[in-house]
Order: structure tokens, then sequence, then C-alpha cells
């Protein structure tokens, strides 16, 4: 697939990789294959800009996701396969007197066990293989799964495991193991290897298609025109559970949406919703949301979870201006970037914070083919960017009940009024605590 820009930084806000058990890969590794979750992480890695390639692996998920065909492989037996042809122990002969004498000095070894083991699930792969592709080989089936049926079948035609479906895997002779170990480990291994990765192709397919169904994923459009759309409605974060669901939209015209709300009211989650059905549709995976529509990006790069750099000695604010700056240079180079700024300047002080982020929006609003998801507390930049058609302004509503605050995550045409700060600060009874804190220090003297 094509490149992508997308950084550390960017896996890193969106939770992709990370130990936590509600990672995205962690949420999608349900493989049944061990190998297949590694092939599945490398997947993740590499997201593209290649709308054919991306169409081409959505429609197989998409196939397994309706169709529902049941992948029956064993992740034991396709280990046994695999520990047999890394093998090291020594390679069979082929022709009749050598495999006599294999016979004589291996007949009741353990390496002849590993051997016959190894065939006998492989003959047994082959054998659903090739019964699974044609069942599934109709007009339904989308292009690129017929590519990789067209590839296996070639793999077991082309060389000796066509041959051995004439065995009976559970009780070959020793001439027989002999020619196909001879063959297997030999000539063709580099065909079975081939073959081994289309499998664990099919799985990590099969299991996307589980995944979507347990969380209610969509498969994303792609809009191939020139100009810049994202269309997504039902937006959601798959790790939260019961998840308001929110829609956004950008497009050519309006191409800069500016989020404002209170502390809690989720902001950071919605820009981690947002920037990951992004990523996800790169990959040409199921996406959180009920449905999406979306142009093709050149790249994504998020600012939510920026880190200090202490053993650099760089303050948080002055990692801020780099990450800025680093953006800058990506959006000099490449167009059709997505890109997410949560609080922007937020370690610096408020009169800096304004100015900095003045300064760096009314930019931004030049440029037209990427798209920016703008967070912030500083509401009063808002009537200083009204003037930028491109700008739609977006808050997260927060209501009061009882002097308390509801918060209900959804987000709403506007810039956000509420000022809840001291009202938690009121709430928890801390100026309470501070004056019988101050009594008893008066007392004691």
């Amino acid at each position: 697939m094509e490149n992508f820009c997308i950084d550390d930084q960017t896996f890193s806000d969106l939770n992709i990789f990370s130990e936590n058990p509600h990672s995205i890969y962690n949420l999608f590794k349900g493989t049944r294959t061990l190998a297949a979750r590694a092939k599945l992480k490398d997947m993740m890695q590499h997201p593209s800009n290649n709308v054919n390639a991306l169409i081409l692996r959505r429609d197989a998920i998409r196939y397994f996701y309706q169709m529902a065909p049941d992948f029956d492989i064993r992740n034991e037996e396709l280990d046994l396969i695999e520990f047999y042809l890394k093998s090291d122990k020594r390679k069979s002969k082929a022709n009749i007197i050598d495999s006599l004498s294999d016979y004589v000095t291996r007949n009741s070894s353990n390496d002849y066990y590993i051997i016959k083991t190894g065939l006998k699930y492989l003959i047994k792969l082959t054998r659903y293989l090739k019964n699974f592709i044609e069942i599934h080989s109709t007009d339904a089936t989308p292009e690129y799964l017929l590519t990789l049926f067209g590839r296996i079948k070639v793999v077991i035609e082309s060389g000796k495991l066509n041959n051995s479906l004439e065995l009976k895997e559970k009780n070959l002779k020793f001439l027989e193991v002999n020619k196909l170990d001879h063959a297997f480990r030999g000539a063709e291994i580099e065909n079975i290897q081939n073959l081994l990765q289309l499998v664990y192709e099919l799985d990590i397919y099969e299991n996307l298609s589980l995944v979507a169904l347990k969380l209610g994923l969509s498969f994303p459009e792609y809009d191939e025109n020139e100009g810049m759309r994202v269309n997504i409605t039902g937006l959601f974060h798959p790790a939260i559970k019961a998840p308001v669901k929110n829609d956004v939209l950008f497009n050519q015209d309006q191409n800069i949406i500016f989020l404002t709300g209170s502390n809690m009211a989720g902001k950071s989650s919605l820009l981690k919703s947002i920037g990951l059905v992004i990523y996800l549709a790169h990959l040409g995976f199921p996406v959180p949301a009920s449905e999406m529509h979306t142009t093709i990006f050149n790249g994504l790069i998020t600012t939510i979870n920026l880190p200090d750099n202490i053993s650099q000695g760089l303050s948080h604010y002055y990692n801020e201006v780099k990450r800025v700056k680093e953006v800058a240079l990506k959006l000099s180079e490449s167009n059709r970037l997505f890109i997410i700024f949560d609080e922007l300047f937020r370690g610096t002080n408020v009169k800096d914070a304004f100015d900095a982020s003045l300064l760096i929006i009314s930019e931004l609003s030049k440029i037209e083919k990427s798209a920016f998801f703008i967070s912030t507390h500083i509401v009063e930049l808002a009537d200083e960017i009204k003037k930028f058609s491109n700008i739609s302004f977006r808050y997260l509503e927060t209501s009061f009940k009882e002097n308390k605050p509801i918060f209900t995550y959804l987000l709403t045409k506007g810039v956000s009024k509420e000022r809840i700060g001291m009202t938690i600060v009121l709430n928890e009874g801390i100026i309470d605590i501070l004056k019988k804190a101050a009594d008893k220090g008066i007392n004691n003297r």
C-alpha cells in the first residue's frame, strides 16, 4: 500500500498499540491464530492513501461480515506446521534406498514424529482450503478475495500439495513421508510459507468482521472526488461503554472545527474518536460510526497527550511549539492531511496561549485541502476567528442539576459559555476544609 503520514505521537494519542487492555490493537487481535496477530499488527502500522487497495481490503472484510463463512482453522495445527517447516532436523531423502536408511535410523525418533505430524496438518489444511475456496468462489465474492483464492490455488496445484490430497494424512507411509518432506522443506518451502501467510490474512479478515459485528462498527465509503469531505454519522469510541454518538462534517467550505467545552465534557474523547475513524478508514478496516463517507487523506497527525520532555530540559510549552512546527512542515510538504490539536498551547499563560492560538489558527484557515479539528478552553478566541468563513464552531453541552454539572457529551453548534471550574471547586468543599485548617492553626498557637 502507498505511504500515509502518521507518527508515534499519533499512535500513542489514539491508543493504538499500548499495553492498555482497551488499546485498539487489543480490541482487534482476537484472530484464530497467533501468527495472524503479528501480521495484523504490521498491517495496522501501515495505513494507506491508496484508495483502490483500501476498497479491496474493505470489501474482503465486509464479505466475511455479510456472509459469515466459518473459516475453521486451528491455531495449534498451524503452529505445528510452522514448527515443522522451520525445523532444523535433517531433510528427508527422496529416493527409496536413502528412505530405507532413514527408516532404520529415524522411524521411532522424535524427529520423525515432528515431520509426520507437520505433514498431517499441512495436508489437512490444504484439503480444507480447496473446499473453502470452491464454496466461496461465487459472483458475490469480492475481487480481492478471489485474488487471494487464486494465489492459494496456484500454490496447491503447482507442487506436491495437490498430489498429497490423495493420501490419508493420518496413516502416511514412511516413503510418502520422505518424499513429501523432501519437497515441502526443500524446493517448495517458500511457496508453502506464502500459503500460510495467505491463510493468516483470511484469518484477520474474518476476525475483523466479527469485531465489527460485536462492537457495531460500519464500513467506510470513500469519496474519490478532488474536493475534501468527511461526513460521519453516529461517531463513537469503541472503548467506551454505552457511548453517546455524534455527527461530524468537514468539507471544502468548512474544513476547520473549533471545539469548546468545559472540563470533563468529553473533548479529548471526541478528538480521539474522530482520529480513530480516520486512521481505521485508511486501513480499510471497519470504523466506530453508523456511517462514514470520507476523502482519502495523505496523513493523520494528532496532538492530544503531548508528554513533557524533561530529559532534554524542554518545557511543556516549548514541546507544544515544536509539535506545531512539525505539523507546519508536514503541511508544507503535503496536502490533504487530517490534523487534530487538543488544547493548543496549554503549557503557557492565558495571554500567550490566546495570542499564539489566534496566530496559528489564522494561518491554518488559509489551507484549503486539509482538515483541522482544534479544541480549546479559551472560548474568547471564537470572537476573533468568526471572520473566517471556513471555521465551524461546536461545543459539548454541559447542564446543571442541583448545582452539579451534567455532561451530555453531545456535539452542538456554537461556542460553550459554561464556566464550571469554580463550581467544581466549591462543590468539593475545599474552601471549608482550608478554613478549618486555618482555624485549627490559630487555636493551637
